[in-house]
């Protein structure tokens, strides 16, 4: 069972070194748990239960970009012989639009009757517009988070980082005062890199990337790795191929087409990376923790812990 220490005249703040890491540790642990219910509720988006497929345009925007979207046009377009391009990359119209065709498709046809390189779709006045209008919809649905929810969301890191201002402070404090910090110094480190990645906010809710996932388990005869023909599946499913699987479809599926148009391999975001889950946490959290612990028990005890020369809690 561990004794009480008593602080000394000379401990900063009036606790000694070992007293405050413990404490530290625990204000730390309790901010990272708090921080990661604030941030989960505010990603979590709607509810999966009654949510419809998306359609090309809007899985191509939460997967990727406008640019994915633009790609996943010109797949539908082509694949129904719409469009086609000469070898700098120029589009022009080879027949008319496909039945059921959506706003963006019609956007992206007009830019082909007009003659506009493939490259400067995505910055056509017209398919801007659809684009615009598009996203705004996955925003009020709640798919994608408008700036005042990434705001909310990004206030998460700020519970974290006030726990880091509290620990520079008490190692300014130490430092003043002569104590040993080292130990302090190597708990506030961890949670500074658990702030910075609190920090880092997603485009898309966590319902949105479940969607997503959800979408690409049903379609998995038009991912790339199944070589689906788009002449078998039709425009609409080669224009899903891309907004689900990324452009490497198109180059697949029609190399020769997506060379001329000078289409980028371009690779979808979504699935990888932005957000901040449970596991990360729980890893760090443990982490800091741990070594917490075991730096308290270094210490020694009373107000010296150790001498200048050892690392303690200021």
């Amino acid at each position: 069972m561990r004794t009480s220490i008593v602080a000394g005249p000379g401990d900063t703040w009036g606790i000694a070194g070992p007293d405050f890491l413990w404490l530290y540790a625990g204000l730390a642990a309790l901010a990272i748990i708090t921080a990661f219910i604030w941030r989960r509720a505010a990603l979590r988006g709607p509810s999966l239960r009654r949510a419809r497929d998306l359609t090309p345009t809007q899985a191509a925007l939460l997967n990727g970009d406008r640019k994915l979207a633009v790609y996943s046009s010109l797949a539908a377009l082509r694949a129904a012989g719409a469009i086609d391009t000469s070898t700098r990359g120029i589009l022009r119209q080879t027949g008319p639009l496909p039945a059921g065709a959506g706003e963006l498709d019609q956007a992206v046809h007009e830019t082909a009757r007009r003659g506009l390189a493939a490259r400067n779709v995505q910055t056509d006045s017209g398919v801007v517009a659809v684009l615009k209008r598009t996203e705004e919809q996955l925003t009020l649905a709640g798919w994608l988070l408008d700036p005042d929810r990434r705001r909310n969301v990004r206030r998460a890191w700020l519970i974290v980082l006030a726990v880091v201002a509290l620990g520079v402070a008490r190692i300014g404090a130490g430092i003043f005062n002569d104590r040993p910090i080292g130990f302090l110094v190597m708990l506030v480190v961890p949670v500074f890199l658990i702030a910075l990645l609190f920090r880092s906010v997603p485009r898309v809710t966590t319902n949105g990337r479940a969607l997503l996932l959800r979408m690409r388990m049903r379609a998995q005869h038009l991912s790339p790795r199944q070589s689906p023909s788009w002449s078998t599946y039709g425009p609409e499913a080669a224009a899903l191929s891309i907004g689900l699987f990324g452009a490497g479809a198109f180059f697949l599926a029609d190399p020769a087409f997506a060379e001329a148009a000078e289409l980028q391999r371009h690779v979808a975001a979504s699935g990888g990376g932005g957000s901040f889950d449970s596991g990360s946490s729980g890893s760090s959290d443990s982490g800091s923790s741990s070594s917490c612990g075991g730096s308290s028990s270094s210490c020694g005890g009373g107000s010296s812990c150790g001498g200048g020369g050892g690392g303690c809690g200021g």
